[in-house]
């Protein structure tokens, strides 16, 4: 066996160093001699570099046990930032999230899609001023994603449909021509998805079903997304439940959409917390419709299922209001329509405020530490 390049063992030093500061948080020079198992000179060295790079700092010294403390480096998450940007009917929001996925500046503008070129002028502009924001508190600004409603071309570079906000064609270059950054579109159950995934890496086979005004899916497989060739993989709101059934925005009929979205339960003029709290105090007709909404979201699971039999994680808007009673309930009527039985779990999303957002900023983020780190898989939260 060949010895590895100088350069190699150089950089394989550099990447196990951060790799620990990034897990474990602050380590003295003497502590990651003991676990690295590299010589104090070479710690020393590339803490000096790293600290000259921005991507390690000088923490709190250790107490002391009688003679002199030693100081602790630690990782610099706030080093680097990205930032994800969703753009609804009515709004716009931007997320920047450290290297840690923690989320360190937030911003909503009120403003109606409109798809123009003045309209995503504007949104560049929005987004330019708040990177320089994030620069001006000390953040390296890796890239800009989008988190789209719509299907993402398989080059990335265009949406292929974008039926929701009437935004089919629309290009990166198009939606950036005010962006100086590296930007990127993902589809918003990918980027929930992802979110998923940074917050709990023991997820391992799994179908998101997004349960929003607009539901989604998103496909993880051996700990990754897997969107697949096209970009499209999850897009369960489109399978058939009701063959001729109720009108889908997509031109067909039946779709899971219309019967699994959040507003088949509601009332004209009725909100999801109001629903819920006449469901709460054991109201008939909206018992009623709670039971018919119920029925179909299990029916989409057990047919999401006969194709990808891994978990189930029940995401989005109505996921919120849906209590472990409620979710063991969703279970038993999956597998009582189920033609066999398997095992699977079923649980909630992690449900975290602008979450398609924070998962889209970490599609850069996930990229930069795996690399400075040395791992091409989902890092463990420490």
């Amino acid at each position: 066996m060949k010895p590895m390049p100088s350069t190699a063992v150089k950089q394989a030093n550099r990447q196990a160093i951060i790799d620990h500061l990034y897990r474990h948080g602050p380590s003295t020079k003497q502590h990651l001699q003991m676990t690295l198992g590299l010589s104090l000179p070479t710690i020393t060295a590339n803490l000096r570099d790293l600290e000259d790079e921005g991507l390690v700092g000088r923490g709190e010294p250790t107490e002391s046990t009688g003679g002199r403390k030693a100081q602790t480096h630690v990782f610099a998450a706030k080093s680097h930032a990205a930032i994800g940007v969703r753009m609804r009917a009515d709004g716009v929001t931007l997320v920047a999230v450290d290297l840690y996925g923690e989320v360190i500046a937030r911003k909503r503008k009120r403003v109606s899609y409109r798809n123009t070129s003045d309209y995503y002028d504007m949104v560049g502009d929005f987004v330019t001023e708040f990177a320089g924001r994030v620069v001006r508190s000390g953040s390296q600004v890796l890239g800009i994603v989008f988190s789209i409603q719509g299907i993402v071309s398989p080059d990335g570079s265009a949406i292929t449909f974008g039926q929701i906000v009437g935004n089919t064609g629309l290009t990166l270059e198009k939606l950036t021509r005010h962006i100086e950054f590296p930007a990127l579109m993902i589809h918003d159950s990918d980027a929930s998805a992802m979110a998923e995934l940074w917050f709990d890496p023991s997820i391992s086979d799994a179908v998101c079903i997004y349960l929003e005004r607009r539901p989604g899916g998103a496909v993880i497989a051996h700990g990754t997304l897997y969107q697949g060739p096209n970009l499209s993989n999850g897009t369960v709101e489109h399978m058939c439940l009701v063959p001729g059934g109720k009108p889908c925005y997509c031109g067909q009929r039946g779709c899971m959409d219309p019967y699994c979205s959040p507003e088949a339960l509601l009332e004209d003029g009725e909100g999801m917390p109001g629903f819920f709290s006449v469901l709460s105090q054991g109201e008939r007709g909206h018992r009623k419709r709670f039971d018919e909404w119920m029925g179909y979201v299990a029916q989409a699971i057990v047919n999401i299922r006969s194709v990808i039999a891994g978990d189930v994680i029940i995401g989005g808007e109505a996921a919120q209001y849906l209590d472990d009673d409620m979710l063991t309930e969703l279970k038993h009527r999956a597998e009582s329509l189920s033609p066999f039985t398997t095992d699977f779990t079923l649980k909630k999303s992690i449900c975290i405020e602008d979450q398609n957002t924070i998962g889209a900023a970490l599609r850069f983020v996930r990229d930069y530490v795996d690399g400075i780190c040395g791992r091409m898989r989902p890092l463990p939260r420490r």
